[in-house]
């Protein structure tokens, strides 16, 4: 169990050092690192689908899941700690050199950069998860509904806990 924890710790330490432009953007980082080591990658699409119908920090909480499922309670509190630190220093630091170099061009050009690296990462690991929802295949009714939602996320603003309840009603009815 040591060994599992080791390994935990150190893969969640490294996503908390390369999870720039957020928790969410880090997820496809958490999935190659749980997928399959830990877990399925179905189990991991519903995990995640499963997390965003509750509050709180997405990545501590598949970190943690994740952990839980590796490791039990230690490794539920080793991966969110792993997680969670690198990122937290790392910030501290940042934001004193933000503060004196902010309005400096190359500073706002390289976090744009970031921002569109981040959204291009999400979108991989959401085209990934909908193919292994939907069993390695394309599945029509599901990218439908994934645009749908889509589009009832973005255009009419709905929170992620909204979306997923209906996602869950309307996958009840269709798939």
């Amino acid at each position: 169990m040591i060994g599992t924890l080791l390994e935990l710790f150190w893969a969640c330490m490294k996503i908390g050092c390369l999870a720039f432009g957020g928790g969410n953007a880090a997820i496809p980082l958490l999935e190659a690192e749980a997928v399959p080591r830990w877990m399925s990658q179905h189990e991991f699409g519903e995990l995640v689908g499963l997390n965003f119908a509750f509050p709180g920090i997405a990545l501590l909480k598949l970190g943690g899941m994740v952990g839980l499922r590796a490791a039990g309670t230690p490794g539920l509190l080793v991966a969110v700690i792993g997680l969670a630190s690198p990122g937290l220093l790392l910030t501290i630091v940042a934001y004193g050199l933000l503060v004196q170099y902010r309005d400096h061009g190359l500073v706002r050009r390289g976090l744009l950069a970031m921002q569109y690296a981040a959204a291009a990462i999400l979108a991989s690991s959401a085209l990934r998860m909908a193919q292994a929802a939907a069993g390695g295949q394309v599945h029509i009714v599901g990218l439908a509904l994934g645009l749908g939602l889509f589009v009832v996320a973005y255009f009419l603003r709905l929170g992620p806990a909204l979306v997923v309840i209906l996602a869950a009603a309307v996958g009840l009815l269709i798939l």
